[in-house]
C-alpha cells in the first residue's frame, strides 16, 4: 500500500470517518481494526499508532457520534424555523434507524450514548422549552426515549399494533401532546 503523508489530526479524522462508514454499512462487525485500516487506506499498525487499541478507537468513535447527534439536535432547535417544525425535525433525527443502530452499538458496548453530562447538552435542549424545570426535563426525557425506541423497533411495534401510517404521524402526535400539556 502506498504511503500517504497526513497530519496526525487528518489521519485520526480519516480513521474515524472510515470507522463510521463501516459501522453504518456493516454494523458493529465492520468496526474491526483491520477493516477500518483498509477502509482508511492505511496499515493496521498505522491505525494503532493513532489510537493505541481497538478500545480507544471505539471510544473515540462513540464520543464523535454522540456529539454529532447532540449538535444536530441543538442546531435544529436553535435554527430559525418555528418551534413545532424544529421539534418535528429533532424527533425525526432521533428516530432515524441508522442513528438508532449507532446508539445501540454504543450502549451494547457499555457506553453512555450521550456526551459527558457536565456539557449539559440535553439540559440546553430542555432549557429551550417552555414550562417549569421538571416539566421541561420530563418532556425531553419522553421524546428522547420514545424516539430511541422508534429508531430501534418502531417499525416492528407499529406493525404489531396495526398502525400502518407514516412514522412521522407518531412524532407529530407526540409533539402535539406535549405542546398541549
Amino acid at each position: 500500500m502506498a504511503r500517504r503523508r497526513r497530519s496526525p489530526e487528518e489521519a485520526r479524522t480519516e480513521i474515524l470517518d472510515a470507522a463510521e462508514r463501516l459501522l453504518r454499512t456493516q454494523g458493529s462487525d465492520g468496526v474491526r481494526i483491520s477493516k477500518v485500516a483498509a477502509e482508511a487506506g492505511m496499515s493496521h499498525p498505522g491505525l494503532l499508532h493513532h489510537f493505541g487499541s481497538a478500545e480507544h478507537l471505539a471510544e473515540a468513535l462513540h464520543e464523535r457520534l454522540s456529539r454529532q447527534i447532540r449538535e444536530d439536535l441543538l442546531g435544529l432547535l436553535a435554527g430559525g424555523t418555528d418551534r413545532a417544525a424544529a421539534f418535528e425535525q429533532a424527533a425525526a433525527a432521533l428516530a432515524d434507524p441508522v442513528k438508532g443502530r449507532l446508539l445501540a452499538w454504543v450502549v451494547a458496548r457499555g457506553g453512555d450514548p450521550f456526551p459527558p453530562a457536565q456539557e449539559r447538552g440535553l439540559g440546553s435542549i430542555a432549557a429551550s422549552l417552555e414550562g417549569g424545570d421538571a416539566d421541561r426535563r420530563y418532556k425531553v426525557l419522553l421524546v428522547v426515549l420514545a424516539m430511541f425506541g422508534e429508531s430501534l423497533v418502531g417499525e416492528s411495534v407499529r406493525a404489531r399494533l396495526g398502525l400502518t401510517e407514516n412514522p412521522a404521524d407518531f412524532r407529530r402526535w407526540l409533539i402535539a401532546s406535549l405542546r398541549d400539556r
